[in-house]
């Protein structure tokens, strides 16, 4: 079941990225965008030996350096000794994230908030409200240059050249509160960028917008729903009451190359 989850995160980013690819790695790059981490990146497929995971991140290193890039980001499913991390020439930024699963009969469980709306943004009305609530969500982290790049990037992607890639926009009292991705691939549904304003948070939007995504889901006869959060997510503990379980780990290194 994780091999599927992990499959469809390379699915989700050649949405946006081109890639090169050989036995051990897929360095994926987005040249409309190449500051944004989530598409330039490098995942290692499988799990190495020390002597070859070295060997990875020191070609990785010199390719991004010659490009005159500002980072590096390598990304695996497998467990490494932070030993070999801090010998490396440039010691990394290590972060985990879970990948957390639910079945798509579990919305029975859930309940919608009243008044709470969600729409597919297959109009250009729906659309736009979906950028504007996603700038007002992210400009405090990201600034508001970069979260509008950001999902302007996103919406050139959305419905248009994949109908199974869709932005989904919740509504309150007709105002737009929050917004989230939801890719099906094959019997897997993916969950990202899942944002609910701060104002509205903890009174019952996000749990409606799971429910929603579980019950098309069920429509589309999928087996598993899938989304990757990481240990500073907020809307963690909501994933878990609502029935998501952990499945694995994946482990990013990020190597500041500025």
């Amino acid at each position: 079941m994780f091999n599927k989850f992990s499959s469809s995160e390379i699915v989700y980013t050649k949405l946006f990225s081109d890639y090169y690819e050989d036995d051990q790695i897929i360095r994926f790059y987005d040249n409309k965008l190449p500051d944004m981490y989530i598409y330039n990146y490098t995942l290692i497929k499988n799990c190495v030996s020390v002597y070859s995971f070295r060997k990875i991140i020191l070609g990785e290193l010199e390719q991004r350096k010659n490009t005159k890039a500002s980072f590096l980001r390598i990304e695996f499913n497998f467990p490494i000794e932070d030993e070999y991390l801090n010998n490396l020439p440039v010691v990394p930024k290590l972060s985990k994230y879970d990948y957390m699963y639910i079945e798509p009969a579990m919305s029975q469980y859930l309940f919608n908030r009243e008044g709470c709306i969600v729409k597919k943004a297959v109009s250009e009305e729906v659309l736009k409200d979906g950028i504007e609530a996603d700038i007002l969500a992210n400009t405090a982290a990201m600034g508001i240059d970069f979260a509008r790049r950001r999902i302007y990037r996103k919406s050139q992607v959305y419905n248009r050249l994949d109908p199974n890639f869709n932005l989904y926009v919740c509504y309150y009292n007709d105002i737009a509160i929050g917004n989230c991705e939801f890719m099906l691939n094959s019997d897997i549904g993916k969950i990202e960028d899942f944002d609910i304003l701060d104002d509205y948070q903890r009174k019952g939007f996000g749990t409606s917008v799971l429910k929603h995504l579980l019950e098309e889901a069920k429509e589309n006869e999928l087996e598993f729903v899938y989304l990757i959060t990481d240990s500073d997510d907020t809307a963690k503990e909501m994933y878990k009451k609502c029935g998501f379980k952990k499945i694995g780990e994946k482990t990013e290194l990020f190597f500041d190359l500025s």
